[in-house]
């Protein structure tokens, strides 16, 4: 691809933000122009997901831009983080836009909760009805108390434990090693939520089991906030201030029993697609070997195993030994989420995900890793991406 990020913008990440999703969005959007050092009328694309209750009309007038010739949306919500992404660069190279602007606001944790079974069956006198508009998954499932993607991510680990035959004791150590280390990032960085909050494998395994045989420390934390992100051609930003991360390669996939969640497909101790890797690292010129830093969409810490497996960076069945022994972490071959991931430093369905690869490949992480070139993002293959150093 031939288009960059240029500018990262954020509100705090709180439990309870105390203004509109509208007034979080520009918030978020006018700082990542004054870090892209653009102005308000530089925009002339926007892209969002169609989970996001801000519309672009709503920030077109809030902002009161001229015009925008590009506007897009990608369903769902942070599985297609990466696919926001392609969208925007595609219409930056097919010449339809140059500045295009990728934002995410909501209140995740003081409105309404993506974590909450209500969200997806709500009782009307005697009938359970399904609110879910996607296809097929909940509406089947719902009914039977299959409700959020946490229990649907405790049959993922319990197909992987199964197929791999792993103890629980072996399990245990295995996502310990995801959530301990990511919270160890997440203590050095002063955006995330539970900065000051340690946590020790101890800690981790005396846990409270939520929905087996995932613990309350294997899941995302609901987050009020916004984030944004500029994107322009890859000429443009050579003439901006030196903070360009290229887009080297951007995809999305949707195949039979892969929406909106996993439960139907053959392999479900195995999240992407056939061919996704090999496709992705092609497009970017690169292998699994090539890259520095990856950033997991971890919405539960079982996402991170199965994505590092998926993605070749090592073998099937080897996670339990890789995240046991510290190879996520500062100084193993490739640290994993070095803002605390959405376990610690915030759920903002992906935007924050990419962001910390944009920012270790800028230079300005809290936990940089030292002479990153590339960064690797997915979330299950259903949306990936490669960044690299401009």
């Amino acid at each position: 691809m031939k288009t960059s990020i240029v500018g990262l913008g954020q509100t705090e990440f709180s439990k309870n933000s105390g203004r509109s999703e509208l007034k979080l969005a520009l918030e978020a959007i006018l700082g990542a122009l004054e870090d892209a050092g653009l102005e308000v009328n530089d925009i002339d694309g926007l892209v969002r997901y169609t989970w996001d209750n801000t519309s672009e009309a709503a920030i077109v007038n809030a902002l009161g831009l001229p015009s925008l010739s590009y506007y897009g949306e990608t369903e769902f919500g942070g599985v297609n983080c990466c696919g926001a992404v392609a969208q925007a660069s595609a219409a930056i190279e097919a010449g339809l836009a140059n500045c295009v602007v990728f934002y995410r606001a909501l209140n995740a944790r003081s409105g309404v909760r993506f974590g909450r079974g209500e969200r997806v069956l709500a009782e009307e006198g005697d009938w359970l009805v399904s609110r879910q508009p996607e296809p097929p998954g909940d509406i089947y499932s719902a009914p039977f108390g299959l409700l959020v993607p946490g229990q649907h991510h405790a049959l993922y680990a319990q197909s992987y434990m199964g197929h791999y035959g792993l103890d629980e004791e072996r399990f245990t150590d295995m996502l310990g090693g995801v959530a301990v280390t990511q919270r160890g990032y997440a203590n050095r960085n002063p955006r995330a939520l539970l900065k000051d909050k340690s946590l020790s494998l101890d800690d981790y395994r005396a846990g409270r089991v939520i929905t087996h045989p995932l613990r309350i420390y294997d899941y995302c934390l609901e987050t009020d906030g916004a984030m944004a992100m500029v994107i322009v051609s890859q000429e443009k930003a050579r003439e901006l201030s030196g903070k360009a991360v290229d887009v080297l390669a951007a995809g999305q996939y949707i195949f039979p029993g892969s929406v909106p969640m996993y439960l139907y497909a053959e392999k479900t101790y195995s999240l992407a697609p056939e061919g996704a890797a090999q496709q992705l690292f092609g497009r970017a010129g690169l292998s699994a070997s090539d890259i520095d830093v990856a950033m997991i969409y971890d919405a539960t810490s079982m996402m991170v195993p199965i994505a590092l497996e998926d993605f070749g960076f090592i073998g099937r069945g080897e996670a339990a030994d890789f995240l046991s022994s510290g190879g996520n972490g500062p100084g193993g071959p490739l640290p994993v989420n070095t803002h605390g991931g959405l376990l610690s430093e915030g759920y903002f369905h992906g935007l924050n995900t990419i962001a910390e690869g944009v920012r270790q490949l800028r230079g300005d992480s809290h936990n940089q890793v030292e002479g990153a070139e590339t960064a690797f993002v997915t979330l299950r293959g259903a949306s990936s991406m490669v960044l690299g150093r401009a």
